[in-house]
């Protein structure tokens, strides 16, 4: 919850893109989104408006699905002790996270841009149980899940409407594609709970290793205009990151530690964004 008062708190403002240019669509000085009766392009002050904007976004991401630990994958059979492993979602291995956006977009024409930002997000690991040895519960913390990188995409606005307080709202939705680099993952501070603890059992495994994951995001969102330059709005969606590679430096070899082999065959994570974000038009 603290990552969305912060998000709230953060206040991106942004430019005056409900304009439009050529079609004769203008910003007036009510706040509110206008037709004009001339072909001249957006103005303020005199000045004519820019297609590029700059934008930026801050808010909470929460996990939904995907899994981290895939205990049902892991080999079976192995005695002394006895080692029974368990899956362990990502909404639980992981607390809601943040995420940050900052980039730039370019109006195509008075309701459609293209976008391109730089991206940042990061989910603090949790303490979870993924199995048993023997008669005790084997216990975990995963480390933070911490990725950054870039995506482009395609914003399509629906026609502006006016609502109380704020005068006017400017629905979108927008689709993006992109690509993020995932710091590696670990299971640490592995202890057992409830029996005696085994000496073979390690206090650390690595997971998943480093690398590029491809990412593509479904969003919807709406707009209103604060100042002649400035537009703020909220947004949320399901956004996908591929899966990591595994990492077997700790499993792939004979031994105690042979028995965790599969358990970090995790697939991609879905998640559920919950964005403030803002543009200023030059």
């Amino acid at each position: 919850m603290r990552y969305l008062l912060c998000g709230a708190a953060a206040i991106a403002l942004s430019g005056c893109t409900w304009m439009g240019f050529g079609s004769g669509q203008s910003y007036n000085t009510g706040n509110t989104y206008t037709q004009g009766t001339s072909g001249d392009p957006c103005c303020v002050g005199g000045k004519t408006l820019s297609r590029w904007n700059i934008e930026s976004g801050i808010g909470a991401e929460m996990l939904v699905s995907g899994d981290a630990i895939t205990g049902s994958k892991a080999g079976a059979g192995f005695l002394l002790p006895t080692t029974t492993l368990r899956d362990v979602k990502m909404s639980d291995a992981y607390s809601v996270g943040y995420r940050s956006e900052l980039g730039a977009s370019y109006a195509l024409n008075p309701s459609g841009k293209i976008t391109v930002q730089g991206v940042y997000s990061k989910f603090d690991g949790n303490e979870v149980s993924w199995g048993t040895q023997n008669a005790a519960t084997l216990r975990g913390t995963m480390s933070d899940y911490t990725s950054y990188g870039i995506e482009a995409g395609i914003r399509q606005y629906a026609t502006p409407y006016r609502v109380p307080l704020l005068k006017s709202v400017r629905p979108y939705f927008e689709g993006k594609l992109g690509a993020s680099y995932v710091e590696d993952i670990r299971l640490e501070n592995i202890n057992e709970v409830g029996g005696p603890a085994n000496p073979g059992t390690p206090t650390s495994l690595a997971f998943y290793e480093a690398g590029w994951v491809p990412t593509a995001a479904g969003l919807i969102g709406v707009e209103t205009p604060i100042f002649n330059r400035f537009t703020m709005g909220v947004e949320t969606g399901i956004r996908y990151s591929g899966a990591q590679k595994t990492d077997t430096t700790d499993t792939g070899l004979p031994g105690f530690n042979a028995r965790y082999s599969g358990a970090n065959d995790g697939g991609g994570r879905w998640s559920v964004p919950l964005t403030i974000r803002g543009r200023y038009r030059f």
